[in-house]
């Protein structure tokens, strides 16, 4: 029961950071809808990996899900800004 708890809550996760990234498409809402989603799946990978071995499916969709949001933050890619570009910040 836990489980599905902590699945709900990734599933919750992705569809706030993806209702940010409709109202205002940045790349840094961009990519936490991207690192939430890669968080979900590694969650259910890890839930059915714990049900496969010995039963502990609360710890791995913990461990799942941390394990994919570490592995998504090398993959996705951060955009800077351009080193001649002028900034509106005070």
């Amino acid at each position: 029961m836990l489980t599905v708890i902590v699945l709900w809550l990734l599933a919750v996760a992705w569809l706030v950071a993806n209702g940010m990234f409709a109202e205002k498409p940045s790349p840094q809402y961009r990519r936490r809808r991207t690192l939430v989603a890669w968080m979900f799946l590694g969650g259910c990978t890890g839930a059915l990996a714990g049900l496969a071995g010995p039963g502990f499916s609360l710890a791995g969709s913990i461990v799942g899900a941390a394990a994919a949001g570490f592995v998504a933050r090398s993959l996705v890619d951060v955009r800077k800004p351009d080193p001649g570009a002028e900034t509106t910040t005070p």
